[in-house]
């Protein structure tokens, strides 16, 4: 299920926001976010969601080990509290021409809070980092929060705009680690739960026998036995998810 995040802002700034991928998926909250990898950042992000005052975090780490999902967390988490979120995905941002990147960022300080995925995607451009340059300029000025993620650290990040990589080094910054095997079936039950299924520790190793052990592919299985299960009425065992994913 998704739900699309909702900002009050000015008339004239709706339809640039259509472009900036706003759409959210509802369950990944920071409840159910695995923070095994990065304890501390649990406790940083909920102090700031909680205050009032200028602050950023800079998460980062290798594809697959939930930085998307900490993001969206953040956004949801922030709309609870009765603020206005944003989500942005660098990599759709990206597809916009870079002549345009001022114009397009143009207004987002109305935001409490911005979250920016895959940020790396976007400041390797001269335009686009002098763009997000005076938008965190703005939104620090006005007491807002930023929170950003990207595969590297903010010191060794591809940028040729070396203020707007000394103002990323000023963020709690962060790294997530890939989740140990223990970790990431724990993280696997949970989701199933979460859907209503019930995995046993047999199903679990049946899945991690045969799929990609990537977080993001055991995920993609999961949602694909919850589809079967719910489409064909039949309770999740081995034999049918032998069948349903053609192992």
């Amino acid at each position: 299920m998704t739900s699309s995040a909702v900002h009050k802002m000015p008339k004239q700034l709706e339809l640039k926001q259509l472009t900036l991928g706003v759409t959210l998926n509802a369950e990944q909250k920071l409840s159910n976010f695995c923070f095994d990898g990065a304890p501390a950042l649990a406790q940083a992000v909920e102090h700031m969601l909680i205050q009032n005052h200028a602050d950023s975090v800079y998460v980062f780490g290798a594809q697959g080990v939930g930085k998307s999902h900490f993001l969206q967390g953040c956004v949801l988490k922030a709309q609870d509290l009765g603020k206005d979120a944003l989500y942005i995905s660098g990599q759709e941002l990206a597809n916009i021409p870079a002549h345009q990147a001022s114009e397009c960022l143009t207004g987002l300080e109305f935001n409490h809070l911005i979250c920016v995925d895959d940020i790396d995607c976007l400041i390797a451009d001269s335009q686009w980092a002098q763009a997000w340059f005076h938008l965190y300029n703005q939104l620090m000025q006005l007491g807002r929060q930023l929170v950003v993620a990207a595969k590297t650290n903010p010191r060794t990040i591809d940028c040729p705009l070396d203020d707007l990589r000394s103002r990323l080094q000023l963020a709690n910054v962060f790294q997530l680690n890939t989740l140990d095997e223990k970790a990431t079936r724990e993280v696997l039950k949970a989701k199933a739960k979460q859907k209503g299924l019930d995995l046993s520790d047999e199903q679990v190793a049946y899945i991690f026998s045969r799929s990609a052990r990537s977080l993001p592919s055991l995920l993609g299985v999961l949602d694909l036995l919850d589809a079967a299960s719910w489409h064909e009425k039949r309770r999740i065992t081995i034999p049918f998810i032998k069948q349903v994913m053609a192992w």
